[in-house]
């Protein structure tokens, strides 16, 4: 398959998940119910987090590509599971914290997701530095999402 068809298909798939996700799950409970909850001072308005991860699921999906040649080498299928695991548990975090409205359990899977996304980053610099570096600004948005999912669970 053509290497750029490959990349289009990385791109659309993670974009089609987010959508699908914010579609069913996280754009009721933010017209409802969120809206009267305590958030973290440092909570940015509702607009803001759609291009952030609209930006962000589209560097996780470019690195995901450029480790995907890698993925019948040893370090590129460690690299490979860390990313889909973290990326299983990013999509399942929007109907755990908006869909059941689990504070608690959308805080340990949101620790879990950071962890991983280290991980990813750690066996990815071995194999490609710059897929590596596309995943530093996810993983700094999900520490400051960490905080933001810990001062909600604490305050509610």
């Amino acid at each position: 398959m053509n290497k750029w068809l490959q990349l289009a298909l990385f791109i659309i798939i993670l974009q089609v998940l987010a959508f699908l996700t914010s579609y069913f799950v996280t754009r009721n409970a933010v017209d409802t119910w969120y809206q009267d909850i305590i958030k973290s001072p440092f909570n940015p308005p509702e607009w803001v987090f759609g291009p952030v991860w609209t930006t962000l699921y589209t560097m996780i999906a470019i690195s995901g590509w450029m480790l995907w040649p890698h993925r019948h080498e040893p370090e590129g299928k460690f690299a490979l599971t860390f990313f889909a695991t973290q990326l299983v548990l990013n999509y399942l975090w929007s109907p755990v914290f908006f869909g059941l409205q689990a504070f608690w359990p959308a805080f340990v899977l949101i620790m879990g997701i950071d962890s991983l996304v280290v991980a990813t980053i750690a066996t990815s610099w071995r194999i490609s530095k710059p897929a590596a570096l596309l995943l530093v600004p996810y993983l700094a948005w999900g520490l400051f999402a960490t905080h933001l999912t810990y001062y909600v669970a604490t305050n509610n």
